[in-house]
């Protein structure tokens, strides 16, 4: 009797399970990359610690502008404006009996306000000066150049001249200024820059001084500082 042959079976055995994977490599692998992290951190803080003291601050290389004008403002008076950043100033007075405003190159020149200055500039601001009543003549914009010409030869002995004599307006306010020649107790001579603002019935001054010498170094601060001034009404 011959064998019978043999039949390919209907069902392949299943295959065998895959070996068992050892996590020593991963938990070795994870280590290995939390060092290397940790390196990279001391490195970066050590690369800025060492920055911070060696290499200087950005802003070294590009500094920030220094500013040309402070502000200044005084509610009670009725007046803001910019003044020269390398000025300083006093004020003094109140509403009722006016105030006197004023700026100044140095603090030398603050401390002794009633001299003019042998070097350097002053602008002094008066409120309440004076009414639109207290001339003869009627005080409106078409007279602001008068009001220049009287407060010069009523208020101050030593002031003389007048020349540059303009009219203008300063915020809606008709004003008038005159440069003036004021001769110092010394023979020392000194220019006199007299700026009028009407506001309202009152007359507010404007008082530059400095030495004759010294005038055009001194000009446009002192036009800088009145052409920057908002004036209203308290």
């Amino acid at each position: 009797m011959e064998p019978m042959p043999d039949f390919p079976q209907a069902y392949p055995p299943p295959p065998p399970p895959p070996p068992k994977r050892s996590h020593k490599g991963l938990w070795i692998g994870l280590g290995i990359a939390v060092v290397v992290v940790c390196l990279c951190c001391i490195v970066l803080i050590a690369g800025v610690y060492f920055f911070q003291l060696n290499v200087p601050v950005i802003s070294n290389f590009f500094p920030s502008p220094t500013p040309t004008g402070l502000p200044y403002n005084n509610p009670a008076a009725g007046i803001s404006l910019t003044y020269p950043a390398t000025w300083q100033y006093s004020d003094s007075g109140d509403a009722t009996n006016g105030f006197t405003i004023i700026f100044a190159s140095s603090a030398d020149i603050l401390k002794d306000p009633t001299s003019s200055p042998t070097t350097g500039a002053a602008l002094a601001i008066i409120t309440n000066l004076m009414k639109t009543s207290d001339v003869t003549f009627t005080v409106d914009a078409s007279s602001m150049g008068s009001v220049v010409d009287y407060i010069a030869s009523t208020y101050f002995s030593n002031v003389s001249g007048g020349q540059n004599l303009r009219t203008f307006t300063l915020n809606g306010n008709p004003a008038a200024s005159g440069v003036y020649i004021m001769t110092n107790t010394s023979g020392a001579a000194s220019t006199a820059y007299l700026i009028t603002v009407l506001r309202n019935t009152e007359i507010i001054l404007f008082f530059g001084v400095c030495p004759q010498t010294e005038w055009s170094q001194y000009q446009s601060a002192f036009d800088t500082i009145v052409n920057s001034a908002m004036i209203v009404t308290p």
